[in-house]
């Protein structure tokens, strides 16, 4: 083989090593773990409709984005509106209900149809 095949194969080994190494890293409980500080939302919409989804609280309303049926989101609650009182979450028709959050929370906020069956639960 010519010394340029040599350097490429010894190129794609390293790269597919260090693909692989952070591929583990990224797997392991820590990153499963929301980061110190953060409130995450994860929100699954049974509707047939894409929802805009929002987060209210301490005066505040604040979009987190679209949610397309059949779809689960995931957002990051902005840390200003956490410790400062209840929140709730909308989508559409669908409320959460007030919730106090504490960081590190997780919300799990299912969107159902008819809306008034959606649920929100929250995990620490």
């Amino acid at each position: 083989m010519r010394r340029g095949s040599w350097c490429l194969i010894a190129g794609l080994l390293v790269t597919g090593f260090a693909c692989a190494h952070g591929r583990g890293a990224a797997t392991g409980t820590a990153a499963a773990e929301p980061a110190d500080g953060v409130v995450r939302l994860e929100v699954t919409n049974q509707s047939t409709l894409p929802l805009e989804t929002y987060v209210v609280g301490s005066g505040i309303r604040h979009r987190l984005g679209t949610v397309a049926p059949g779809i689960a989101g995931h957002f990051v609650v902005p840390k200003a509106m956490i410790g400062n009182g209840l929140v709730e979450f909308l989508a559409g028709a669908a409320r959460s209900g007030q919730l106090l959050l504490s960081p590190g929370d997780v919300v799990d906020f299912v969107i159902t149809v008819p809306a008034f069956n959606s649920t929100a639960t929250v995990r620490r």
